[in-house]
């Protein structure tokens, strides 16, 4: 019996869709808890935002990782200030809390609620976003009602943000400064810790 195929090319072959799979493996996409309420308002910020700007869509596909805060609020008259808690998702768990604290000074007058989020391109993105010594100054915008919809059009050192008003009133051109926290939640394989 003689074959015309030679005997490495099976082996191509095989290798070849091996590598042709591996490329084709999606990332796992986190998923809330049904029974965490924190989990599920972020998953419903995340929703929102993929569906009023449809942009923000490849952003989540292709991050490292995000955080999601569902709710900010910010009030101003002259200065103002703002406050918001979420989540942090690394891949498809949840790694941590974090919060949002702004100071705002400038022409400014009006309140509102939006949701951020906080992109992360890679690990070292991520990973600068943890220790803290992430920060952002200036802004300019106008929401009203819920329409107000506010990001980065690429990511700036890796990171990029978009917010989507919820519900609220307010025109600004302000210098601001920002500040985010980050705590990591305790994984349920660690041993806990004795004195």
């Amino acid at each position: 019996m003689r074959t015309n195929e030679r005997p490495g090319s099976a082996i191509r072959l095989t290798a070849a869709a091996l590598l042709l799979l591996l490329s084709l493996t999606a990332r796992a996409e986190w998923q809330a808890d049904p029974d965490d309420k924190h989990e599920v308002a972020a998953a419903k910020a995340v929703a929102d935002m993929k569906e009023r700007v449809p942009r923000s869509r490849e952003y989540f596909d292709q991050a490292y990782g995000y955080a999601i805060l569902p709710s900010v609020g910010r009030a101003s008259a002259g200065f103002g200030g703002g406050y918001g808690r979420g989540l942090v998702v690394e891949g498809d768990r949840v790694v941590g809390t974090t919060s949002f604290w702004q100071f705002t000074s400038g022409i400014q007058a009006g309140a509102n609620w939006f949701s951020m989020a906080i992109l992360f391109k890679d690990k070292e993105a991520l990973e600068e976003y943890k220790s803290g010594r992430l920060q952002f100054l200036g802004q300019a915008g106008a929401s009203l009602g819920p329409w107000g919809v506010a990001g980065t059009p690429a990511y700036n050192d890796g990171v990029a943000i978009f917010a989507v008003t919820r519900f609220g009133l307010i025109a600004e051109f302000t210098i601001s400064g920002a500040k985010f926290t980050f705590r990591p939640v305790r994984s349920a394989e660690a041993p806990e810790e004795t004195d």
